[in-house]
């Protein structure tokens, strides 16, 4: 026989339908967003996975300083059962001041994915990085200009070693803007003017060893080459973030994301399970007489959680629709703006459908079935007489002497108090999401007006060997690079004390300074000790700290040249370059090893804000409809709570309008409250949720939130809960006066 409660469900949802509607999609469209960023994560890190055995990955790389003796190579092989390949490459520069690192072809390790194009066959031909190509405008077929030559691109391609694009393994963040890697014809490469590094890659004949196996023998290939020859970087491919870095951030972003959705769905739960209490509460009497008539507890349990499962199911099911076939390119391209991938395909995924559909409904049903069970617990003859109370003799709270309306409020808010707490929560999270959606643009635009302010000079030149220079202005200092506990890379200066470009430090004797966010990160103080050691060999140094110097650019140790040439045994005359703020012209080019500009020191900054830019207003725009989406559903709950006591005092006479003010004035009051404890609150979280995340950067950005953020979102949050009023307003209009008269005993 057919359950008459089914007759029901569609007069509840139609008499509902803006409640559902809303929930259907917002909870589709979330479910859409992470599903499709599911698939795209997964399929675009299966490609990534496939790429090592595909392309032929490196297992490590080492550039020594000249090209090595002839049995060098051979041997190293044989030592340790690996294959060794030239990979030598030439840095060039672009008339608007970009790097390129030029190659040849590759045919045994580290190959190419051609994304589009043709491999160069004439020597005025070029292929370069896809991103980077597209971060600059250029296609197939334009005349790319590097190395004071024209170049026609033939090629965009993903480098299988450069799926990041790291200049320098130690720099803080890759530069997709400014940097790429390129492919040329060998005599193209020959004719090139900068100096060869030679460079060779190595592959592991055994590709099934365990990550600390791998470590331990990239750690004995160092030793040994560096015993035979003069080693000017060595890499294992575990520590190349050129290549680990792209699978490493695919998998964290995952777990963020999981966690997002399964935080909304929470959140979305209490409100469905609240707004199911509530209109138990309002049909009281009815579910008295149904279960005097003979309907089981379980029977009308499963009828009021059926709408919300049904609603939640729909939307699983049009989210993963979406998620399959609109959202994965959308996903996917935040991905690709970042990280220059090898080709993918979008491909099954039945973990997604897993935590996109089974969890959340699973959440929905386990909590709408436990509120919604403890509001059916009560016996029919107490429905009946709408005495839902479980604490018998239960008495209002006493409250203060205060003026009627006052009063009014205050019971409201009490009586409806899960309601609004649920709002709370609700709030909260919103604040979070837009919290972290608005702060990021200022903090870069801040790090780099910092970064810029606290710059030694215009020009600073690493040089290969001492030379002097007739710059006038041109300071010499000394550079190194230790390595912390974490392997991170410091970079050790030696300063005259009377340093014309790095001013308000005093170095005299053995005194040590150490950079801010060098100390803020690793939680250092003045007065301890900080080990580092060389990268090579493994010699240690320990370091007092003496006090912090304001340098934000880089992670940074300051002491004087005598110092730093005592420390490392040098000459006391020896030097690494100059800080000048002309540019040097008088010495070759070739002996420069690295010039550090204004968009070396920023660069950490602008990838980020290039990279994660179009994620930024997603946030923002899906807090914001939490917002209005929390905001409408449990006001209109407590409207509907108290159906009866508006129509009463219409009765006693109060207009439609100040009927109105009684009850959303009381939500107001929670909204604002609301909004004035959650958003510190969300300042507080997304503080220790970016020091944690930080902390997996090399470099460290300090944490800063513009004055205008807070106030933005309490703005924002206010103007929702305004637009959601007038709804609200319109609603407490349609309540007849005759509503109070029949729930009268």
């Amino acid at each position: 026989m057919k359950n008459p409660l089914l007759k029901r469900l569609p007069r509840e949802l139609k008499s509902d339908i803006g409640k559902y509607i809303a929930l259907f999609l917002f909870l589709s469209l979330t479910i859409a967003f992470v599903s499709g960023f599911l698939v795209a994560d997964n399929s675009l890190k299966k490609a990534y996975d496939d790429s090592f055995e595909k392309f032929t990955v490196e297992d490590g790389h080492f550039i020594l300083a000249q090209l090595p003796e002839d049995d060098l190579l051979s041997d190293i092989e044989n030592e340790f059962d690996i294959s060794i390949y030239p990979l030598y490459f030439v840095n060039g520069e672009t008339p608007e001041g970009h790097t390129v690192r030029f190659y040849t072809q590759r045919d045994e390790v580290d190959r190419i994915d051609v994304l589009k194009g043709e491999f160069p066959e004439k020597d005025d031909e070029i292929a370069i990085d896809r991103l980077y190509a597209e971060n600059n405008n250029i296609s197939v077929g334009d005349i790319y200009t590097a190395d004071k030559k024209n170049f026609k691109v033939t090629a965009l391609t993903a480098f299988s070693d450069y799926s990041c694009l790291y200049k320098n393994n130690a720099d803080m963040m890759f530069d997709a803007n400014k940097f790429t890697v390129a492919l040329v014809t060998d005599d193209a490469f020959d004719s090139l003017s900068g100096a060869v590094q030679y460079c060779y890659a190595w592959v592991d004949h055994d590709r099934d060893m365990d990550d600390t196996a791998r470590e331990d023998k990239s750690d004995e290939i160092m030793k040994y080459i560096a015993k035979k020859a003069v080693l000017t970087d060595f890499l294992a491919q575990q520590n190349n973030h050129a290549i680990t870095f792209t699978g490493t951030d695919m998998g964290g972003d995952k777990v963020m994301i999981q966690w997002l959705l399964y935080i909304v769905i929470i959140v979305l739960a209490f409100a469905f399970a609240v707004t199911t209490r509530s209109t138990i509460e309002q049909e009281a009497s009815v579910i008295g007489t149904l279960r005097a008539s003979g309907y089981t507890r379980s029977e009308l349990l499963w009828h009021y959680i059926a709408l919300p499962l049904l609603t939640a199911a729909a939307a699983a099911v049009v989210g993963n629709i979406l998620g399959y076939l609109v959202t994965p390119d959308m996903m996917a391209s935040m991905y690709l703006h970042s990280y220059s991938l090898t080709k993918y395909t979008v491909i099954w995924n039945a973990d997604a459908f897993v935590r996109t559909t089974l969890i959340p409904l699973a959440i929905i049903l386990l909590v709408n079935l436990v509120i919604v069970s403890v509001s059916l617990s009560l016996s029919p003859l107490q429905f009946l007489r709408r005495d839902l109370t479980r604490k018998k003799n239960r008495r209002a709270a006493k409250l203060p002497n205060w003026r009627f309306l006052s009063r009014f409020r205050t019971r409201i808010i009490l009586q409806n108090r899960a309601a609004y707490i649920i709002l709370f929560i609700g709030i909260f999270f919103s604040s979070v999401l837009m919290l972290f959606g608005m702060m990021f643009s200022p903090l870069m635009d801040h790090f780099k007006e910092q970064v810029v302010s606290s710059k030694f000079s215009e020009y600073q030149y690493l040089l290969r060997m001492p030379l002097e220079t007739d710059t006038e202005g041109a300071e010499k200092y000394c550079a190194a690079a230790l390595l912390n506990d974490n392997d991170e890379e410091i970079t050790i200066y030696g300063i005259d004390p009377d340093s014309d470009y790095i001013t308000g430090l005093d170095v005299s004797g053995d005194k040590v300074y150490l950079s801010d966010g060098f100390m803020e990160k690793y939680g250092i103080e003045s007065g301890d000790n900080v080990v580092l050691h060389e990268k090579y060999s493994g010699d240690e140094y320990t370091l007092r700290v003496t006090d912090k110097y304001d340098y934000p650019a880089t992670l940074s140790v300051f002491m004087s040249r005598e110092t730093f040439c005592d420390m490392f045994g040098i000459d006391s005359d020896s030097f690494s370059g100059y800080f000048s703020d002309e540019k040097i012209t008088d010495i070759d080019e070739k002996l420069i090893a690295a010039t550090i500009t204004e968009h070396d020191l920023t660069i950490m900054a602008d990838q980020l804000d290039d990279s994660m830019g179009r994620l930024f207003p997603i946030f923002g725009a899906f807090s914001t409809v939490m917002f209005v989406l929390m905001m409408y559903l449990l006001s209109k709950l407590v409207i509907e709570k108290n159906t009866s006591n508006i129509s009463m005092i219409k009765i006693l006479g109060y207009t439609d309008r100040e009927a109105s003010g009684l009850y959303s004035r009381a939500t107001w009051i929670v909204v604002v409250l609301s909004l004035l404890i959650s958003i510190p609150l969300s300042g507080f979280t997304i503080e220790k949720i970016y020091y944690t995340m930080m902390l997996e950067y090399n470099g460290w950005l300090s944490y800063w939130v513009a004055p205008w953020v807070y106030p933005m979102i309490f703005v924002i949050g206010v103007l929702c809960f305004a637009a959601v009023s007038l709804i609200l307003m319109k609603k407490i209009k349609r309540i007849p006066l005759a509503q109070a008269l029949k729930n009268m005993e």
